[in-house]
């Protein structure tokens, strides 16, 4: 049975006890607690039975599908496939916990799910001796590229899961080349006063060369880097921030050993003030409140498509890649510079670093490395067998490459294969669910591994190393409290319109201060409080 959401503590097997105890006498160091399992012994077994939610759940895997049987023969496992639909994954899951169903692995998609399930007493908490003993090559792969990601799923000093990651990039900053050009600038801007000089030549000396005072120097993706020069940037998406999400107008950041919001950052007012002068002067087009991105994909920009301004920023390397892959002779470049192209046949793009500002700081917002974790139930943790069988299967998918390609994208021969080194897709464009139905990244158990991802797609990594190799502004790790779920709406909304208006000068620069006034006393203060507090309990102090 479920025990109630309201108590932090877990059903735990006679043998995870067993370990708990074992592993507090031993003085390991926090997180190294957790579930135990014993030597499952020689000889032939019966398969080990695992129900399976460890994946995105966008098709019924087929379990006659040759990846299935593969991954079954291999670790001599039968798997029993949870379906949910993805798009309503909570309220699936929760009813089916909630008439006493449980899966042995999960998905853990978001930190209120890890909160939530280890409340409900679904999640187990892993030994971290455990990974390091069946997981080796995967645990110190975290260890060194993604350190970070542990914190999201430790719960009082434990592990209840194990990180899956994403290769992130900082977002791009893309000038119109030709207008750099067009207004004397061989160099791209790299200072703050570098920047500053190109923008506004850009309103000012016509960069279209069209003979008309109708051009811009940036919009609301460019805003982000400006403010990086000064610290933190707390807007990442203007456009999203507007729409009432906190999580795009509240970043937090760690000052002096805390969790701070940074909108309320002293060198914030600096950044206004510098973006107040510069909307007053005309650099920054005025319908930036509207966001440059009017329709469409979310990564276009409208106005750097045609010719209202020249400074872009907000995506990935993907969507702007302009170079060709010379494997793919179908290859036309990323989707956002091929809409650009459209647009200027004749355009053409330089990427830039962000600026460095009077302090020396430089940055852009910098996506997440963390993309959910893969955890260990109660139920599961009762069978030592289900256990090393999960952690032998991430140490496969880190290890052996051809067994990684296999469930990734099908096996060799069917769905991929391999001419002179190099990676041909055979999949013919099938939907995720489709693929999942195949088998395909179902039971990769979310690792994602960049050795391996580089040497599939070597072109693509090359690329965005070269165009995004600076360093990124990553939002610090949040912890799930009430707190946050209560005052962010109010907080980000307070924020959007506080920074709209002191950038179009409806407020001079000293209204930041009784915005941040205002703001910590409207839940600002409570939550840094109680994101410290749960900050503190995840790392078990």
């Amino acid at each position: 049975m479920m025990k109630s959401i309201t108590s932090r503590s877990v059903t735990i097997s006679g043998v995870l006890a067993v370990s708990l105890l074992a592993g507090c006498q031993s003085g390991k160091e926090p997180g190294s607690e957790g579930a135990s399992v014993a030597p499952t012994g020689g000889g032939k077994q019966e398969p080990v039975a695992l129900e399976w939610l460890g994946y995105d759940s966008y098709g019924q895997p087929d379990p006659a599908s040759p990846v299935i049987k593969m991954v079954e023969d291999k670790f001599n496992a039968k798997f029993k496939f949870w379906y949910v639909d993805p798009n309503k994954w909570d309220d699936n899951v929760n009813v089916r916990l909630g008439a006493g169903e449980m899966p042995d692995v999960i998905k853990v998609r978001t930190q209120k799910n890890l909160v939530n399930y280890i409340d409900q007493g679904v999640l187990a908490p892993i030994s971290r001796d455990l990974i390091d003993k069946f997981a080796p090559t995967y645990a110190k792969y975290l260890d060194t590229t993604y350190p970070e990601t542990w914190d999201y799923v430790k719960s009082g000093g434990k592990l209840y899961g194990i990180p899956a990651t994403t290769t992130p990039y900082s977002t791009l900053v893309v000038w119109r080349e030709e207008w750099l050009k067009n207004v004397g600038i061989t160099k791209v801007p790299e200072t703050l006063a570098e920047f500053e000089d190109a923008l506004y030549k850009f309103r000012n000396n016509d960069p279209d060369k069209n003979g008309k005072k109708d051009t811009y120097g940036l919009s609301d993706f460019g805003i982000p880097a400006i403010m990086g020069a000064f610290g933190f940037p707390p807007i990442d998406d203007f456009s999203q921030a507007a729409k009432a999400n906190p999580t795009r107008a509240v970043g937090l950041t760690l000052k002096d050993g805390k969790i701070v919001f940074a909108s309320i950052q002293p060198e914030m007012k600096e950044a206004l003030a510098l973006l107040q002068k510069w909307y007053k002067d005309g650099i920054i087009d005025p319908e930036f409140i509207t966001s440059e991105n009017t329709t469409g994909y979310w990564a276009n920009s409208q106005a750097f498509f045609n010719n209202r301004i020249g400074l872009t920023g907000k995506t990935q390397p993907a969507h702007w890649r302009n170079e060709l892959n010379p494997d793919n002779p179908g290859d036309k470049g990323g989707v956002v510079w091929q809409d650009f192209k459209k647009a200027q046949p004749n355009g053409n793009i330089v990427f830039g670093k962000p600026p460095v500002g009077p302090k020396g700081l430089s940055g852009t917002p910098q996506w997440s490395s963390y993309n959910g974790a893969i955890g260990i139930t109660t139920k599961a943790a009762k069978d030592p067998r289900k256990v090393e069988t999960v952690l032998k299967m991430m140490e496969a998918a880190a290890t052996d490459y051809e067994y990684y390609m296999n469930v990734r994208y099908g096996m060799k021969g069917e769905g991929w294969k391999e001419e002179n080194g190099k990676f041909i897709d055979l999949s013919g464009g099938l939907s995720a669910g489709d693929s999942q139905q195949k088998g395909r990244n179902v039971l990769h158990v979310q690792v994602n591994y960049d050795p391996f991802m580089k040497k599939k797609d070597p072109f693509t990594f090359s690329f965005g190393d070269k165009v995004a190799g600076f360093k990124g502004y990553m939002n610090m790790f949040l912890p799930y409290t009430d707190e946050y779920d209560k005052y962010a709406a109010t907080l980000g909304k307070m924020t959007v319109e506080t920074y709209f208006k002191i950038i179009t000068g409806e407020q001079g620069v000293e209204a930041f201060d009784e915005y941040v006034k205002k703001f910590k006393e409207s839940g600002g203060d409570k939550v840094e409080k109680a994101l410290n507090e749960a900050y503190q309990k995840t790392q078990g102090k």
